[in-house]
């Protein structure tokens, strides 16, 4: 490996956040004797770790993915080849970034809450970032408006279809509109309705007439509002049963849970916001096992 290759990377086992001491480690490892792998000893002292620490780092090592333990008498140590190294470092990294970032989230909630219901902030933000409960159309169109308008990347929608859907549909301005301005600044959107059978399984009759509602909600919303399946970074499927809970995310990381109004099933009551990583992770991937084995698209 030339001098000018080994100074790259180094400074990117620096980048990644690698120690002096694994840096050192490693590189001693990567241009030892594949046929003869040495021993923790000679490790430290081909690298100048401490010998009292070398143990600790080639453990570090092996947990970041970059090297393997060959276990003998005394134990000896083998680098992965570098493509595989540099690819699970970049794995580890990015998990344990997750775990940070999932951990940040959880006491900027508990903060926000705490700080909320004190007495210490004079001004009080008109609304919680982190965690938030919404009740009422004017709150809950509020909400979802800011939260349309701040998405940069990507914006699941899990909506429901009854007898109302198609007479309320031309007034819902302020959730279509915003949806609209971003797909057309690159969000990708992918709207899933969801009818409310519970039966198994449906007649033909009810797969057609399913089929004509949910047709005539596509062209109203491309009348309406301009989405059209057409544009890119749009899309629109249905699937025949009810969902046990509505949910839509944003970006990955918002959370949005909908409860219908039971007395006026077309309204939702109250919508919970809900910043969590790790939730919506799941539940995006639940979404896209709907999307992907039952959702129809017509």
């Amino acid at each position: 490996m030339s001098k000018d290759l080994m100074e790259d990377l180094k400074e990117f086992l620096n980048d990644a956040t690698l120690s002096t001491y694994e840096i050192s480690a490693y590189i001693t490892l990567l241009v030892s004797s594949k046929s003869n792998p040495p021993t923790a000893r000679e490790i430290s002292y081909e690298s100048n770790v401490p010998s009292g620490r070398i143990y600790e780092v080639l453990e570090d090592l092996k947990n970041k993915g970059l090297i393997e333990i060959i276990e003998s008498r005394p134990k000896k140590y083998k680098a992965l080849s570098l493509n595989k190294a540099l690819d699970n470092l970049i794995n580890f990294q990015s998990n344990e970034n997750k775990r940070k970032i999932d951990y940040l989230y959880d006491r900027a909630k508990i903060l926000e809450s705490a700080l909320y219901n004190s007495d210490v902030l004079v001004q009080k933000e008109p609304s919680k970032i982190f965690w938030s409960t919404a009740f009422g159309t004017k709150s809950i169109l509020s909400l979802y408006g800011k939260f349309i308008n701040e998405t940069k990347e990507e914006i699941i929608f899990n909506e429901f279809i009854n007898k109302s859907t198609i007479k309320v549909l031309p007034h819902a301005k302020l959730i279509y509109d915003p949806l609209k301005r971003a797909v057309d600044r690159g969000v990708k959107v992918k709207d899933l309705w969801s009818f409310e059978y519970d039966e198994r399984p449906l007649t033909e009759k009810q797969k057609e007439e399913n089929s004509k509602t949910f047709n005539e909600i596509r062209k109203l919303q491309e009348d309406i509002y301009g989405l059209s399946t057409d544009m890119l970074g749009f899309e629109m499927k249905y699937i025949y049963h009810r969902t046990p809970t509505y949910f839509d995310i944003f970006d990955g990381k918002r959370i949005i849970f909908k409860l219908q109004n039971p007395l006026k099933p077309y309204q939702i009551f109250t919508c919970m916001n809900v910043v969590d990583t790790s939730l919506a992770e799941d539940l995006r991937k639940k979404f896209f096992s709907m999307w992907t084995f039952e959702a129809i698209d017509d």
